[in-house]
């Protein structure tokens, strides 16, 4: 069965592929939006996503024209020198290598920051850069060995302008490129009523599913050489770093992998004492507890502090001896009970209850075993069950605490709230349960999730939302009567990337294009 038929049987709409598909030419005629460097999306943001893989592994070639294959993007420097050491990838001709990587925005910063004079930078054996603006092939060590390049916005994944968002809350909105309001076709269209609400919604509905399905398609090419548990792992803690500390929640995630976490731990550990050892390591090795005395007077932190040690002075040998420290994380602008003390001690919480039998298997059996409650659609009754995994983690000390030491809160509060519940189960835990139905051939399962796709409710807005909802409707209360729903913002999202952030005008856009040519979207 092809793809597009396993699709068509779980209830996922090809519908918005089949547009971008006749209009191809239309659509990739204009030049790409990420040609020119946003000057929002500064140097964290790229490592962020070469670490995190947000990109198309398939598309990956060097700029000498080599394919280039990553095995792993290394362990996040978190000393002086190159970003990341010990990367493995093949490159075309060259076969397999191991060395250093270096990133940067632009390909010009390896000389602007004298990288081409430092000794340090002698093991570099890959140069990541968004964009090439110097149009060199290639960049050159103290020694005088050449080092391939790889430009990354030929093949990103995510919206750079989300990773913006959700990376560096505080970049200037008015630096992005926008596409001005006046003259847009469906700024007209949607406003008069020429674009019918039904006809747009299920528009909206086709770019939604296009947009999941792409992310699953991502997850699926990166299982390929990656364990799908720590693909899982990584990606819920990128998640519960949100905003200020998604960085460092990588980074830690890759420190500790889930493999080594498993067999730090005996088999034999009971479930409180598997979730102390996690957060143990999560603790010590993020660096929280490196000259930080328990105070003498708060006899409950002291006690926890004093476990947190014991703990992990069995188990210090067998894992990394990499400490991140005090300034990798962000206090500044985060709300205390989303402190990254709280979010780490909701990771390891999670993580212990399945430590053994895998945390994959656990959410896959949560779809499985859903049971709708009365007046209740199957699609709720999954988003249930995945919601109470998380919204229901407590802890000792951490439901009442926002950092070590900290002042006792009044009532004790979620280490995961709801929304951010929501976004983990939209980003992360959906696409990857449906690569794993795809690659499965499970259709049932595929049907159980996208009955909880058209269950999700429409969540906070963010920038991409608001300013697709502003073009089109000209106000909140209008844009709700059409994008009710995760799936429809989601769709919103997608019809940005395609066709929303470039200047060059209705000709270009997907939306435009299907109301011009007469489509009628229930007959696709």
């Amino acid at each position: 069965m092809s793809r597009e038929q396993a699709n068509a049987e779980s209830g996922f709409s090809d519908l918005y592929a089949q547009l971008l598909q006749e209009f191809a030419a239309h659509v990739g005629e204009r030049e790409s939006p990420y040609g020119q460097p946003a000057r929002s999306v500064r140097e964290e943001i790229v490592r962020c996503v070469w670490f995190g893989g947000h990109f198309r592994a398939s598309d990956l070639t060097t700029d000498d024209g080599r394919r280039l294959e990553v095995l792993s993007p290394g362990w996040w420097n978190v000393e002086g020198g190159p970003d990341f050491v010990r990367a493995e990838f093949l490159l075309e001709g060259a076969g397999r290598l191991v060395g250093d990587v270096e990133v940067h925005t632009t390909s010009s910063a390896w000389r602007a920051h004298g990288h081409h004079l430092q000794p340090e930078y002698n093991d570099v054996a890959l140069h990541v850069v968004m964009w090439n603006d110097g149009g060199e092939q290639s960049v050159h060590t103290a020694a005088g060995r050449p080092v391939p390049q790889l430009t990354l916005s030929k093949a990103v994944e995510e919206d750079l302008e989300e990773l913006v968002e959700v990376v560096d809350p505080e970049a200037d909105a008015a630096d992005r490129p926008w596409a001005p309001v006046e003259g847009k076709y469906c700024t007209r269209a949607c406003r008069s009523g020429e674009v019918e609400p039904a006809w747009l919604g299920r528009l909206l509905d086709g770019a939604g599913d296009h947009r999941i399905l792409t992310r699953a398609a991502s997850i699926a090419e990166l299982s390929q050489n990656h364990p799908p548990e720590q693909l899982l792992y990584e990606r819920i803690a990128e998640a519960l770093g949100y905003k200020n500390n998604r960085m460092p929640f990588m980074q830690l995630a890759g420190l500790l992998p889930m493999a080594e976490l498993r067999r730090a731990i005996p088999l034999e550990a009971v479930a409180e004492e598997r979730a102390a050892a996690l957060e143990a390591a999560f603790f010590t090795v993020g660096g929280f507890l490196a000259g930080r005395p328990a105070p003498a007077d708060d006899a409950e932190t002291r006690s926890y502090c004093d476990a947190l040690n014991r703990t992990w002075a069995g188990l210090a040998a067998k894992l990394t001896p990499v400490r991140l420290q005090a300034d990798h994380w962000q206090l500044a602008g985060t709300r205390p009970v989303n402190y990254p003390t709280r979010r780490l001690a909701a990771l390891a919480r999670l993580c212990a209850e399945h430590l053994q039998a895998g945390l994959f298997g656990h959410f896959l059996r949560l779809v499985h075993t859903a049971q709708p409650a009365k007046r209740q659609s199957a699609g709720a009754a999954v988003r249930r069950a995945l919601m109470d995994a998380l919204v229901t983690l407590e802890h000792p000390y951490w439901s009442c605490r926002c950092k070590l030491g900290g002042k006792r809160l009044s009532a004790p509060k979620a280490l995961i709230g709801a929304e951010r519940a929501m976004s983990i189960l939209v980003d992360v835990l959906l696409p990857a349960l449906l690569a794993h139905a795809q690659a499965e051939g499970d259709a049932p399962l595929s049907r159980a999730l996208h009955a909880l796709w058209r269950s999700l409710p429409r969540r906070q807005d963010n920038m991409v939302t608001r300013r697709m909802e502003q073009v089109m409707f000209g106000s909140e209360g209008e844009a709700r009567k059409v994008v009710d729903s995760a799936r429809r913002q989601q769709g919103l999202h997608q019809l940005y990337r395609d066709c929303g952030r470039s200047d060059a005008g209705c000709q270009y856009c997907v939306l435009y294009l299907a109301r011009q040519a007469g489509k009628s979207l229930a007959a696709l």
